[in-house]
């Protein structure tokens, strides 16, 4: 209660703000529906990303960051969107409204890929992450619900569905809702943390093993409005993008300040996900998506590399 207490009090402040040094690692053309949504960074530092209206997955070399196609998978009239990575396994989220392929899929190491996880046409699976022993965590937007797939298994169960992560569709760019969308798990804590785009927040869910607990919020506002995928760094602190406000922001995990680490000025346009570096120095680096979805085909859609200074949360202190 006392961080919700907090978060409203802190909403009405103006948010303090980092300088950040930002570049542009590879570009697209939104003219030809090159929108980038998703981005995973393996283990040994290779970075992936997903081309949502078109399937592609584009695999970056870590040392030079050259990218290349390295899957396609049918989306139908949907999107490409999540990634997480369970060790070296890669699994991706297509929304494609069609039963026959949405739901969460594997793509191997020669870009092979299989569905693992069949979700239904209604239903819009939107962002993964994995806790220490495998289990998956899907948000479904539409909804507003997280899946939890045991690991090993192909089988999804509700784990939950709470209105804290409801969307708000008068609010929406699409005709329906999308609320729970990225997400991400601290197994120093068991929890599970999920951004709320369009009733804007982020809330931290405790894991009892398996058990979802009470959702919490630990930052809400419009500052945070269109808050998409988050990272966690070392400090169990959280970044989060906001594509409506185009920001990166770095979230107290204790307190839920919000401060401000880049934005439109920086280069950011409809920023959708992010995801740590995990490569010489990349470690201290964010990789952020500029979908620039609904900004028109002269958007400057393109993977991004944000320095925070900071290590993700894979990375204990001193290393």
């Amino acid at each position: 209660m006392y961080k919700t207490i907090i978060a409203a009090i802190l909403i009405s402040l103006p948010l303090p703000a980092i300088a950040a040094n930002v570049s542009v690692v590879e570009s697209y053309d939104a003219a030809y529906g090159e929108l980038p949504e998703g981005v995973a960074v393996s283990p040994r530092g290779d970075i992936y990303v997903t081309i949502a209206p078109l399937g592609e997955l584009r695999k970056l070399d870590r040392k030079t960051h050259v990218g290349e196609t390295f899957a396609t998978l049918d989306v139908g009239g949907g999107f490409l969107l999540g990634m997480a990575f369970d060790g070296d396994e890669l699994y991706v989220a297509v929304a494609s409204f069609d039963p026959t392929t949405s739901g969460v899929w594997h793509v191997d190491a020669d870009g092979n890929t299989a569905r693992a996880v069949a979700f239904e046409a209604f239903e819009m699976p939107n962002d993964l992450t994995f806790d220490r022993a495998g289990n998956m965590f899907v948000t479904e937007s539409i909804s507003g619900s997280i899946y939890r797939v045991p690991a090993g298994s192909s089988e999804r169960e509700l784990w939950i569905q709470d209105p804290l992560l409801f969307g708000d569709v008068d609010q929406s760019p699409v005709p329906f809702p999308i609320g729970a969308n990225g997400i991400a798990y601290d197994d120093e804590t068991d929890t599970l943390f999920v951004a709320n785009s369009q009733v804007p927040a982020l809330i931290e869910i405790p894991d009892d093993d398996g058990i979802a607990g009470d959702p919490v919020v630990l930052a809400s506002g419009e500052h945070m409005r269109g808050a998409d995928g988050i990272a966690i760094d070392r400090n169990g602190d959280i970044f989060v993008v906001a594509n409506a406000t185009s920001s990166l922001l770095h979230i107290d995990r204790y307190t839920g300040e919000s401060t401000l680490v880049a934005d439109a000025s920086d280069g950011l346009n409809f920023p959708a996900t992010a995801a740590f570096g995990q490569f010489g120095p990349d470690k201290r680096a964010l990789f952020v998506t500029n979908f620039g979805f609904g900004q028109g085909p002269d958007a400057p859609v393109s993977l991004l590399r944000v320095d925070v200074g900071v290590k993700s949360e894979k990375y204990p202190a001193g290393n």
